[in-house]
């Protein structure tokens, strides 16, 4: 390429400085229109703005684009689930109160020491959680035993009762579901009434609770008959 442009060159200057004056041969004009031609339209290339790599650049950052990490938009937080309280909040403050509490040591009698029944070792108020063989309790740690058995209790009532109730109220209904266990209490009539706001029937509905399988037939016990009167009384009297 620069050797062309150097015989151009000199073609130029020749046709310059000699031109038709002195009689070039046709052949030796047309070499020098040539490089005239050649020069001019070197130098005009010069003068002209360099194109810009329009689809180079394109292609470059596509490139980027394709290379570059995704923008991915973080997904929205997960709301976090509903809480499974669903009862009263005027309820929320209420403890099982020590008349509560009487009903339940009156009912399960107190053992300070061990004892097997059906399979389970318990001692206390009724107490299995923690209990074993050979284990043996002062009365004071068989009622903080029973105070901490109770809140499962507690918290079960608190959850099923749609309607304020009082302190009374609220710990015969524990002493009821610490009884018949969580389900037990969910169906029944206690539950069933208080929840539709008559209070006099969800009275009424624990001496419907009274009744045990024995063999085989379902038949009121005394002492659970003694114990729905008890926490019928205590539901009754003004807190």
């Amino acid at each position: 390429m620069r050797f062309r442009l150097i015989v151009w060159l000199l073609l130029f200057v020749l046709g310059l400085f000699v031109g038709d004056r002195y009689g070039l041969p046709g052949w030796a004009r047309s070499l020098t229109d040539q490089g005239f031609s050649s020069v001019e339209s070197w130098f005009g290339q010069l003068d002209e703005p360099i194109p810009v790599a329009e689809e180079d650049e394109d292609s470059e950052a596509a490139s980027e684009e394709e290379t570059a990490s995704p923008d991915v938009t973080p997904p929205a937080s997960t709301p976090a689930p509903a809480s499974s309280d669903l009862g009263d909040t005027a309820n929320a403050s209420l403890r099982m109160n020590d008349a509560g509490l009487k009903i339940i040591e009156d009912s399960e009698g107190l053992r300070l020491e061990a004892y097997n029944a059906g399979g389970h070792w318990l001692i206390g108020y009724g107490h299995s959680r923690t209990a074993e063989a050979g284990m043996t309790i002062t009365e004071s740690q068989a009622k903080q035993l029973l105070r901490e058995d109770v809140r499962t209790s507690e918290d079960a009532v608190k959850r099923m009762v749609l309607v304020p109730v009082n302190e009374n109220q609220f710990s015969a209904m524990v002493s009821l579901a610490y009884n018949l266990g969580e389900g037990g209490f969910s169906g029944t009539t206690v539950l069933e009434r208080i929840n539709a706001g008559d209070y006099q029937g969800a009275a009424d509905g624990f001496l419907l609770h009274d009744r045990a399988r024995i063999n085989g037939e379902l038949q009121s016990v005394p002492h659970l008959t003694e114990r729905r009167e008890k926490e019928r009384a205590l539901f009754l009297t003004p807190a």
